[in-house]
């Protein structure tokens, strides 16, 4: 079994939490939160929508005290709200900024000012800490809970298996505290080891620069590859920074080794969904098979279908991927089973199509889909940012791609609708998809 982090870590009144220009300990934010609990509104479930990282954890420690079930849209918008809520009529806003509608009780979460210290309360493991949605890429957002217990267990494993359990380093995160991958690698890994939060969700490359350079300690920076690729594009040199942990789409080979370039330390990717937090990772400029971590076991059934045992799960998980499991644990990703595509007898998925798109000099941002015409064989389209004609992303695409699935119109747009975390709800590539081929 994966060690938990060493009580002497967690309960340590002393030992730091986050830095918001002075240090804050871990008796401190425990009194904070225990003074936010007493002014919550009295209801089972709250939207916490706080964009500083620091109030969004204050809130969530907060609702765990009062028996209170976090919910984590996949945004903020209210039409988003208005859909959950159809499911937790009972539920209440909070942010840390002015909301001018939510469709339910709003609550300005102002971060409270204790007398003095407090121990870490006696939280129950069992309870659900929080209700996390899938951001809608391929349909409406749906409900994936988990404990405390899962939280604080994830977090062992996926610090174990990276090496930074130990780690005196400030966590930077481009990706809000909402998203499971957020939520993960900004809250529960500082909550559960030495690593320090930093409260911002720096945007630009500048920006991101600027937030490592000025960190009190080593940045490492939680990132996805839409940020990263402008990353390394953009001019100049990187102090401070210990390391880059990747998530949310594949990153490609080549973007790995030039950020290893650029930067000068090591790029992590980490895998895994809503539906079952991290479990693997990989260092991808130099290999290619995921490892999972350790007190976590993938299997195929009879029907090939992959299934995930691990111990922060009460029970197996179906993955909605397609894997090529090695004997020593360690797999390949080959791509969704949802978004096989099959052309002419020969099968391909849309991720794979995406990531050799992307990989295009000149494409800078990208992506495939299908397009079915009557009883024809459905045909590969595309839709990009980029200076390049349609003859040049062809060519550059027929070395790797069967000319089948060679895209047969391409579409040219200035900027995809991509959410924070780079993916893009099912709703807006639907409406995009409409105006370009109206």
């Amino acid at each position: 079994m994966t060690e938990r982090p060493e009580s002497t870590v967690l309960a340590n009144p002393a030992a730091p939490i986050a830095q918001l220009g002075e240090v804050i300990s871990r008796g401190q934010m425990w009194a904070e939160a225990r003074a936010l609990a007493a002014q919550l509104p009295p209801k089972p479930h709250v939207f916490n929508l706080c964009e500083d990282r620091y109030a969004f954890l204050l809130t969530l420690l907060a609702a765990l005290m009062r028996r209170q079930v976090c919910l984590l849209p996949p945004s903020g918008q209210a039409g988003v709200l208005t859909e959950i809520l159809a499911a937790y009529p009972d539920a209440y806003a909070a942010s840390d900024s002015p909301m001018s509608e939510a469709g339910c009780t709003l609550f300005r979460v102002e971060r409270p000012e204790p007398a003095a210290h407090a121990p870490e309360p006696a939280l129950e493991p069992s309870q659900t800490a929080a209700i996390a949605f899938t951001s809608g890429s391929t349909g409406g957002p749906s409900p994936c809970p988990h404990t405390l217990d899962t939280f604080i267990t994830s977090a062992a494993m996926a610090l174990t298996s990276l090496e930074l359990i130990e780690r005196n380093v400030m966590v930077i995160a481009t990706t809000p505290a909402q998203h499971m991958y957020g939520l993960e690698t900004s809250i529960f890994w500082p909550l559960c080891s030495r690593l320090i939060m930093h409260r911002g969700r720096p945007f630009f490359p500048e920006d991101i620069r600027r937030a490592v350079a000025e960190a009190p300690l080593p940045a490492l920076l939680v990132s996805t590859p839409v940020h990263l690729r402008a990353l390394a594009a953009a001019a100049g040199p990187w102090h401070n920074l210990a390391g880059i942990v990747s998530s949310t789409a594949p990153l490609s080979v080549e973007l790995a080794r030039e950020l290893e370039r650029v930067t000068g330390v090591e790029v992590r990717e980490i895998f895994g969904s809503t539906e079952t937090l991290s479990f693997a990772s990989r260092r991808p400029a130099r290999e290619s098979l995921w490892r999972p971590y350790r007190g976590a076991n993938l299997v195929l059934d009879e029907a090939g279908a992959a299934w995930l045992r691990a111990e922060h799960l009460p029970s197996r998980v179906a993955l909605s991927d397609r894997l090529a499991i090695q004997a020593d644990g360690r797999f390949q990703v080959l791509g969704r089973s949802a978004d096989m595509v099959k052309i002419a007898g020969k099968r391909l998925s849309l991720s794979e199509l995406n990531r050799r798109l992307a990989e295009i000099p000149g494409v800078e941002d990208g992506l495939c889909y299908i397009r079915e015409s009557g009883g024809c064989e459905p045909r590969v389209h595309a839709v990009v940012v980029s200076p390049l004609d349609p003859g040049e992303i062809r060519n550059a695409l027929r070395p790797v791609l069967d000319p089948v699935f060679l895209p047969k119109r391409i579409h040219y747009v200035e900027t995809l609708p991509r959410q924070h975390t780079g993916k893009i709800l099912k709703a807006e590539l639907d409406a995009l998809l409409e105006r370009l081929e109206g």
